[in-house]
């Protein structure tokens, strides 16, 4: 939902830029399908002759900046909606707050489930428990930005235009955004109980878990998360005459076998340790969950700012090499509220 009312020019502008944002060509201009070379020309076209009028290319941009990063923003809200709050995994494993569309509810964490016990009968004078019916969760609230720069000139002319500028600003949001919601499991992998807890290398040791999750959390199925290098493990001691055709098709086509003794599967995306090429995910570790358990908790505010220009906002601070600063912050929540029954397998 756009939240800032811009003009009927910019309006068109907008929707340009964002569908450059999201690859989508699909738009015919005068009839004609178009590259998306012709989309960059038609937007540069439309921001010349609509947003700077004529004026110098300097002149517009100190003018106009304010459309510009109104743009930006509410591009960054809109991708990163659609980008990441779409994906299989997070559909499967994120609880999401969308507040910037109105949510207004509480992250809720259910309790565990009560002790039933035998008596004799014809009598009260029975030992009570607690109801633990849960509690609400609330997210310590995080700012995380993009500040970078470039030529002033490069960006004037176009050769710095507005769709490579959202790709090092909202992609890389996303991805940040992505690799931590990837990273939650292995933040809390020491935080199992050591009931809930097993290593080994067979079919018969992940299944013995399994089944200890299942009857205690009263579960009619799991979901058995992991990297696809422990996914594959997993496929590995299985014997292969045990396989459906369906999961050899599968373990084919994806290295996994998409489901196992009817609990069904997921592959965690592997990520790097930032600034390296190191993988930050184990790929040793399996995370088995209740079928319908989301323990990743995700609050989106839409609350995106930025800055573009070349000094401070005030004007008090200027570039002297001429350079032109782009910086953009959002604000955003995350955290993992380990469910009372889950397991975590490790192959030794």
């Amino acid at each position: 939902m756009v939240k800032t009312k811009f003009t009927t020019e910019n309006e068109k502008i907008y929707d340009l830029t964002l569908d450059l944002a999201r690859g989508d060509f699909s738009l015919h201009i005068d009839k004609d399908k178009v590259s998306k070379k012709d989309l960059e020309s038609y937007l540069r076209d439309k921001i010349n002759g609509d947003i700077l009028k004529g004026a110098t290319l300097f002149q517009a941009f100190r003018r106009n900046n304010l459309v510009i990063y109104e743009i930006v923003e509410e591009v960054v809200n809109t991708t990163i909606g659609e980008n990441i709050f779409n994906s299989p995994f997070v559909e499967n494993f994120v609880e999401v707050k969308n507040r910037a569309l109105g949510d207004t509810t509480s992250f809720y964490t259910e309790g565990g489930l009560l002790t039933v016990s035998r008596f004799a009968g014809n009598h009260w004078d029975t030992n009570r428990q607690a109801i633990d019916l849960g509690s609400e969760i609330t997210l310590p609230k995080e700012w995380i930005y993009i500040h970078v720069y470039d030529e002033l000139e490069r960006f004037l002319t176009g050769i710095t235009s507005i769709d490579k500028l959202l790709d090092v600003v909202y992609k890389s949001v996303n991805k940040y955004i992505k690799d931590r919601i990837y990273t939650q499991f292995q933040s809390v992998a020491n935080a199992f109980p050591s009931d809930f807890a097993a290593t080994g290398n067979s079919e018969e040791a992940v299944g013995k878990l399994c089944d200890k999750v299942q009857a205690a959390g009263g579960y009619e199925n799991l979901t058995i998360a992991g990297t696809k290098g422990a996914l594959r493990k997993l496929a590995n001691i299985v014997p292969d005459k045990m396989f459906a055709n369906s999961q050899k098709e599968a373990k084919a086509m994806t290295g996994s076998i998409a489901d196992w003794e009817g609990n069904r599967l997921m592959v965690i995306p592997q990520t790097l340790k930032s600034g390296t090429f190191d993988l930050a995910l184990d790929d040793n570790k399996l995370f088995i969950l209740g079928g319908d358990t989301k323990p990743i908790k995700l609050e989106w505010f839409g609350d995106t700012r930025s800055d573009i220009g070349t000094g401070t906002i005030d004007g008090s601070k200027r570039n002297s090499d001429a350079t032109i600063d782009v910086q953009v912050q959002t604000l955003m929540g995350m955290g993992f509220v380990l469910p009372a029954y889950a397991g975590l397998f490790t192959f030794s």
